[in-house]
This record gives structure tokens, sequence and C-alpha cells, in this order.
């Protein structure tokens, strides 16, 4: 078997739940077993509500990113109809939605007896491990980028009209590059029925019994359809361990709570209006809770944040089309050619034909995550920029780079280039701009090695040689850099 990397992600040691499920898989999917003739079990990643989690190799996939996270169902669900139609449902919705802060689905399938769900495999710890390491809390300006990452991802759900249902700290990753993720749409349900996916089969998820009573809001427990507010109030429980490393009821059930009147202490270090937004959320009642997450974070979030350091890459990105475009054209190299060269580097994978729901899924996504990053760079944030275009887990490159080597269209190949060219020139032209800012260098070197890295650009190639030959050793000091010299020479 290949190398495998070291997750970090953790079981609790008196989960006795977890061990004997877990085992109960194994002995059923063997490690080294294939799905499809393309998944290569590797070893447990963890258990969730319905099932396990794998990692496992993906022979089709990049040699640079061979893994994804196949969730399993059990042995004792598989066959349950109702849990089928969980996890159909979990992938159906996941897979329409793009955000950063929630895990991407990629696929959904059945092989013999086992029906999985390939997802994004991501290092990182629980967010419970993290909690559990700091039971004295934290100040908020420490936690408050975890604490925003999970209400911006329910921000987006509730957006998309689904309220996640089972929001819990296990039920979020916090990767190692620090990026949050809400994992674990299994019970998630829309706010209109009416509304669900077509194909999406209709199902009951309280008769799963999925629900964690240390989060579950007292409307929950009352059988009540799943609001918003229900999910701010699981949302109000985990900030509120991230700032006192304690649950706010002592982990007693929201019905113990409120049948003994328990009143949470407020966290030290927090001001009114911050404080009274998180007791609000806490509230036993629906009506009295924040309305939206929004307004839960307009209220908690710490003022005085940075202003961006660099205003004007703003008006670069508006006019980056027009620098790219001048400085490419110089090179004496048209864009069709480039997209020729792009179908040439990632050719079309005949086993591997997606559906065009998938492409379309794929197109969205890949928008998303392009907007977001150029959104990213024009507030100065190069780095956080790059991740989310190019270099990170979850990123608009990735999903295009689905549809070029998956779609069967040549027209949907040649647009994903196109849009492909689009990106690596926006980088380009955040490059060009910083040329004269000496105090620049690093982002201008991981925006010129992080476009090449994606496509061979002719005007990209130049800035790079002009990079190597005023400072090499910073240019060999980037690990974007030393990474495509050790894979793609520049000549």
């Amino acid at each position: 078997m290949t190398d495998r990397p070291d997750s970090t992600i953790e079981e609790s040691p008196d989960d006795d739940r977890t061990r004997v499920v877990i085992r109960e898989v194994v002995e059923q999917l063997k490690l080294g077993d294939v799905l499809r003739d393309r998944f290569v079990i590797e070893r447990v990643l963890g258990e969730g509500g319905m099932g396990q989690v794998f990692l496992a190799r993906d022979w089709q996939a990049e040699k640079s990113n061979p893994f994804v996270a196949l969730k399993v169902l059990g042995a004792s669900f598989r066959d349950h109809p109702q849990a089928f139609a969980a996890l159909r449902r979990e992938a159906t919705q996941s897979r329409t939605l793009s955000h950063p802060n929630i895990v991407s689905v990629f696929d959904f399938d059945r092989a013999g007896d086992h029906v999985y769900m390939v997802m994004e495999y991501l290092q990182g710890q629980a967010l419970d491990v993290l909690i559990s390491n700091r039971p004295e809390g934290n100040k908020l300006a420490e936690v408050w980028p975890l604490i925003e990452g999970i209400a911006r991802g329910l921000e987006y759900v509730h957006q998309k009209n689904i309220v996640h249902a089972d929001v819990k700290p296990r039920n979020v990753l916090v990767t190692e590059n620090g990026e949050v993720k809400v994992l674990d749409l299994g019970i998630a349900r829309t706010l209109d029925e009416s509304q669900a996916s077509s194909g999406t089969t209709r199902f009951d998820p309280d008769t799963l019994g999925a629900l964690t009573p240390q989060y579950a809001s007292p409307e929950m427990f009352e059988g009540q359809r799943p609001r918003p507010q229900d999910d701010i109030f699981a949302l109000g429980c985990i900030a509120y361990e991230l700032l006192t490393g304690k649950h706010p009821y002592d982990r007693r059930t929201a019905i113990e709570a409120r049948s003994m009147q328990l009143v949470p202490k407020r966290p030290p270090g927090l001001k009114t209006r911050q404080w009274k937004a998180l007791k609000a959320s806490l509230a036993m009642q629906r009506a009295d809770r924040p309305a939206t997450v929004t307004d839960f974070i307009r209220a908690v979030s710490p003022q005085g944040s940075a202003a961006s350091p660099w205003p004007w890459i703003a008006v670069v990105l508006v006019l980056s089309g027009v620098l790219g475009s001048q400085y490419f054209l110089s090179l004496g190299v048209s864009d069709d050619d480039l997209i020729d060269d792009l179908l040439d580097q990632y050719p079309l994978d005949p086993a591997a034909i997606a559906d065009q729901e998938q492409i379309v899924g794929w197109e969205e996504q890949a928008a998303f995550f392009h907007k977001m990053g150029t959104d990213y760079l024009a507030q100065g944030s190069v780095e956080r920029g790059l991740y989310t275009l190019l270099t990170g887990s979850s990123t608009a490159f990735r999903p295009y780079l689905e549809i070029l080597t998956r779609a069967e269209s040549p027209a949907n190949r040649r647009q994903a280039g196109a849009n492909v060219l689009r990106m690596v020139r926006e980088v380009q032209g955040v490059a060009l701009s910083l040329e004269a800012k000496p105090e620049a260098k690093a982002d201008r070197i991981s925006l010129v090695c992080s476009g090449l890295k994606v496509m061979n650009e002719p005007g990209l190639q130049q800035m790079f040689m002009q990079l190597v030959d005023s400072d090499a050793n910073a240019v060999r000091e980037n690990p974007v850099c030393v990474e495509l010299l050790d894979r793609t020479p520049i000549t």
C-alpha cells in the first residue's frame, strides 16, 4: 500500500460505541478494498451518526492530491430505507452547496452492498478536541475566526433554505490551515419541504434518532419543525464553550435547563452588546433568539478589525483583465492556443465521464470560490485569495479541473479552460500591480508561482524569470515555487 498521510482527527477514548461500530464496518469493508475500481480504502478516519468515514485513495485524481474521504453507511443502517434517504439527501444537498466553511461533497454512489458518499479529505481536528484542550476557555479575539467560520457556514445554508439540525463541536473540523468546515448534513431539512431537490426521497429524520441532546434546542426535543433559530441555539452553545471551556448549561439538555431555570454566567471580557447577543442565542424560546445568523455575527463580532492594507488592489482587479491581456498579448500567444495547451495538460478521462447535473454543480461551485478568491485579493488578502482560488483544499480550480477531465462536452471543457485562463490573468494582474511595492515581493512571488502551477502562461513565465534574476534566493524559499521547479522546470 502507498504512503498514507497522517490525520489528526481523534476519537474520544471513552467512546465504546465508536469502537464497536468501526470494528463492524472494518470486518465488512476491509482496508485495501477497492470500490468501483477507483477508491482504495486506506484507513478509518472516524464515525458519524449513520456510518463511518474512511480515508481512500482516488486512482482518478491528481497525483498531488489523490485522497478523498468516503462516508459509508454502517451495517446496521445500510438496509434501513430512512438512513439511505438521509445519506442521499446529504449528498444531494451538499453537492449544491459551495462555501469554504461547508465540507465539499463530490459524489454519491453504491458499490455492491456499500453505499457511500465521496467528500473532500481534510486533515485537522474536530472542534470538540480543541475545546477539551483549553478547559480554561479563550479570549473572544482568539476564537472569533472559529465562531465566525461556523456562523458563516450556517448563514450560507440558511440562505439556501436548509437547516443543519445537528450542529455540535463534533460536526466542525478545523483544518491544519485553520479553515473551519461544518460537516454532516445527514439530518438537515429544507425550510419548505416542497423546495427539496428533485429526486430526493422524503423522509423523517426523527425516526433515526439523530439528535445531540447537549446542543439541541427545546423545540427540537418537542418535535417541532427545525428552524434557523435552532441552529443558532447550538451555535451559541459552541461559542460559549470556546469562550469559557464549559457548556452553558453544564451539559444538561435544554429541557432540563429550562425546568431548572438555569442561567448561563457571563464570560469574562465580553462587551454588553456581545453578551446580550450570545445570551439571546441560548434563550429557551425561539422568539427570543437572534432572527438570523447574520444578526448574531454582527452583534458578537469584535470591533476595530484592521482595514485592508491595500485598498487600491480593488481598482487593480477591475483593470486586471486589461492589464493581463496587454501583458499577455505582447508575447504573441492567442487565447485559443493557450486554452488548447491547457486541455492537453488536463486531458479527458473517458472512464470517469460525469453527468450534466454534476457539471452544473461544479460550475456553480467554481464560480462561487472564484468570486470569493478575487474578493480576498481585492481586500489585499493575497494569501487567502490564492488559497481560495488555487492552492487550498476547497478552491475554484478543483471543480474547474473536474470539468476539464470529466466533461464529455467539448464546449463544457473549453469554457472551463477559459475560466481558468481568466482566473490566472486576475492573479497575474495583481502580481503586476505589486511590481513597484518592494515590501510585497513575497506575495508577488506566491502569485506568480501559484498561477504557473495551474497554467503555463507565457506572461507569468516571463515574470517568474524576472523574479529569479532579481532575487533567486527569495524564489527558492517559496514552497510553491520549489514544488513547481521540482515538478515542471521553467524554461
